[in-house]
């Protein structure tokens, strides 16, 4: 009888913090222009994903 409320309070308490860090880290930190997103894209992503796509597949022969 007292399981129901304190689940929906866990609940709407994970809700609340899933909601409630994506919105403050977007107030906080400063805004990045699309040149700082595509040089981030090419020069550090791009890698990372090519070094993950070398090392899965080197992993299933």
């Amino acid at each position: 009888s007292l399981e129901q409320p304190i689940s929906l309070l866990i609940t709407l308490a994970k809700a609340y913090l899933f909601l409630f860090i994506p919105i403050s880290t977007r107030w906080t930190l400063p805004r990045l222009r699309m040149d700082q997103l595509l040089n981030l894209g090419w020069k550090s992503l791009l890698p990372i994903a090519l070094g993950n796509l070398l090392l899965t597949t080197s992993s299933q022969l």
